[in-house]
């Protein structure tokens, strides 16, 4: 399995990562399968409220830093494409 740099992650991958899981063990955990949170963290899809929340808590973060993160990665994903 590659290893990605934590500054090739998008800002929501970077934030799972700092907290110390990996996608595999974060899934679940947010009650979402491997590639919905990959959807969320490439900001394919627009993240739940409910997982958003999920998240802060899991990840030891505020709330609003999650927020500003998928703001991050959608705005980085919609520049790609």
């Amino acid at each position: 399995m590659a290893r990605w740099n934590n500054a090739d992650r998008t800002p929501l991958a970077r934030l799972r990562a700092n907290a110390g899981f990996s996608a595999e063990k974060a899934a679940p955990l947010l009650g979402t399968i491997m590639m919905t949170l990959y959807r969320y963290e490439k900001g394919i899809s627009e993240l739940p409220l409910s997982v958003a929340e999920k998240m802060a808590s899991l990840y030891a973060v505020p709330f609003d830093e999650i927020r500003l993160a998928a703001r991050q990665t959608k705005k980085k994903n919609e520049v790609k494409q």
